[in-house]
């Protein structure tokens, strides 16, 4: 699975095999022998795969049908825009939230998005 995995995610994305090879560090060889499934990437190199396919090591070993790490990429944004720790990624915070509360801010989001389309 992981070799199929990794073939069709690199050819979505649009890498060539040298391409995906450059970002994980190996050579374009070593990365066709991944979808030959030859050989399979070692638990260092299985993770930058994962990076650099905008995925999961999960995902690329069948243990989730997730493509995306959404939360990731939203951390990965919001540090870019200079906030390294936002409280709503703390995950001791959430245990004390009610389901009542978790609307108001589920609904609190929606009417920001909605003002951000309407201006």
């Amino acid at each position: 699975m992981v070799h199929e995995r990794i073939r069709s995610l690199r050819k979505d994305r649009g890498f060539t095999q040298t391409m995906l090879a450059e970002k994980v560090g190996v050579s374009a060889q070593v990365v066709s022998n991944w979808e030959r499934n030859y050989t399979s990437p070692d638990l260092i190199d299985l993770t930058k795969i994962a990076h650099a396919l905008h995925t999961t090591a999960d995902y690329l070993l069948g243990l989730s049908d997730e493509l995306e790490d959404e939360m990731r990429e939203i951390k990965q944004l919001l540090e870019t825009k200079g906030y390294d720790k936002p409280v709503f990624f703390d995950k001791k915070a959430w245990f004390g939230i009610q389901p009542d509360e978790i609307k108001q801010i589920d609904n609190y989001f929606r009417f920001l998005l909605q003002q951000k389309n309407i201006s």
